[in-house]
């Protein structure tokens, strides 16, 4: 190599050198974050699933106490338990009969005792006066009794004769017999909640709150509706009071009664009178009502109670339950036989499905079929779990189990406590052939259909 050569080499104008280029820092933690990131939003995602899964279960777990609520009951007494219980004081009078006679000896000398025409210091003639003063004493029963009812407003969608939809509301009044569980428990006519877009509770004109069709039966067309207590305000609240429901059984013609709720067609209307009649009945399935007229005029828009002037509640006015003479009366179903009914809708409980229509027999028609119990079936209701088990129209019912059915009233009890789908063996007796024989069918129940 020349000494020129030697010198340009090692002289170099421009010198290229590969320099290894230094990571930024950010990236060595960046990929880790963004990976934390998206499997904190998996861990969410999987966290939010379970938890909407088994919260409901947890829930029901940890407080099953609390959700149980207070069953709704009304103790009544049937004329059947009336008789047996007079029967236990005849007993009883008969085993202390000495006892029992020295004090009806003593009554007697007492009551011979009494003069039978006593001194009239001063006679006082009646006036307007004592006559106001009468219905003043009806008018403070009625504002009791008034306690208890509230005005109900439904509103049901139709359409007009254009065919424009229109909404149509409908008013009446309820009974409140209930205040368990945090809610008032109201009875309406069903027909007039049934199919309405939205139920309510009118405190004023301008408060209302909203009410819940919890419940109905339509062959008597009755329902039950609930209310929470916490939408009503505490001045409200304080001022309503739960019905006090009366017995049927005791009532006699004659007695003064009043009307309240709406049977004149307005709410809050009022009317008095008396029990025309009593003793007809109106049969509906699986069962029969006891049904009494009063002398309030009739009117097709009436709903509402019947209040005695103890301020309990002794029946139901319907409009539905009215046939024969009983068509244009004021026509009242009595509350006896309706409590259990009304107690299975407010504990939402099945009613049990037969499926006959039955009467109680006399003690004639028993002397011709020889026999000492038993209920009349005048029909059998098609697909029934009656029909199903080969029961007919004529046959006599005479025992379920091992319970021996003496009337519709023993019958429908019967029935009652049972469950759907149990099996029951019923006797009874076929009339419709040429000779008369009893026979054994099992009959597998169904719940009733609302």
């Amino acid at each position: 190599m020349s000494e020129a050569d030697k010198d340009n080499k090692q002289f170099e104008f421009i010198k290229e050198q590969v320099i290894q280029k230094k990571r930024k820092k950010y990236k060595k933690w960046l990929i880790p974050f963004l990976m934390t990131i998206v499997m904190a939003i998996l861990f969410g995602l999987v966290a939010a699933v379970t938890f909407c899964i088994a919260e409901p279960r947890l829930y029901n777990f940890f407080n099953e106490e609390e959700d149980v609520k207070t069953p709704i009951t009304f103790p009544t007494t049937y004329p059947d338990e009336v008789k047996e219980d007079n029967q236990d004081r005849e007993d009883k009078q008969e085993d202390n009969g000495d006892a029992e006679q020295g004090q009806a000896d003593l009554q007697r000398e007492e009551d011979q005792q009494v003069d039978p025409n006593p001194v009239i210091v001063e006679t006082i003639n009646a006036d307007s006066g004592d006559y106001i003063s009468i219905y003043d004493d009806i008018r403070t029963i009625a504002y009791r009794a008034k306690k208890s009812l509230v005005t109900i407003s439904s509103i049901i969608n139709g359409r007009d004769i254009f065919g424009n939809p229109v909404e149509k509301k409908i008013t009446t009044s309820g009974v409140v017999f209930s205040d368990e569980n945090e809610e008032l428990l109201i009875l309406v006519s069903l027909d007039r909640v049934k199919n309405a877009s939205s139920i309510k509770m009118e405190l004023t004109e301008k408060l209302v709150v909203d009410a819940v069709l919890q419940d109905y039966d339509g062959e008597i067309n009755l329902a039950v509706i609930s209310v929470k207590q916490e939408d009503i305000p505490d001045t409200f609240l304080n001022s309503i009071t739960v019905a006090n429901l009366g017995e049927s059984y005791t009532i006699a013609v004659g007695n003064p009664i009043m009307a309240l709720g709406n049977p004149n067609g307005y709410p809050g209307s009022m009317d008095t009178g008396i029990i025309t009649s009593r003793g007809s009945w109106a049969s509906i399935t699986d069962n029969k009502l006891d049904l009494f007229n009063t002398s309030i005029r009739d009117n097709s828009n009436s709903d509402g109670v019947i209040v005695n002037f103890k301020g309990e509640i002794i029946g139901v006015i319907t409009r539905t339950l009215k046939k024969g003479l009983n068509e244009n009366l004021n026509t009242v179903i009595g509350i006896s036989k309706i409590k259990p009914i009304i107690a299975k809708m407010a504990n939402q409980e099945p009613r049990i499905y037969f499926g006959i229509l039955a009467e109680d027999m006399t003690e004639a028609a028993k002397l011709d079929h020889n026999i000492l119990n038993g209920v009349f079936v005048n029909e059998v209701k098609t697909k029934s779990p009656a029909f199903k088990a080969g029961l007919k129209s004529g046959d006599i019912i005479l025992q379920i189990g091992e319970q021996t059915i003496t009337n519709m009233n023993y019958f429908n009890n019967t029935i009652s406590g049972y469950q759907p789908e149990d099996e029951v063996i019923v006797k009874i007796k076929r009339t419709s052939g040429t000779t008369e024989k009893e026979l054994d069918l099992k009959v597998t129940l169904e719940e009733k259909d609302k």
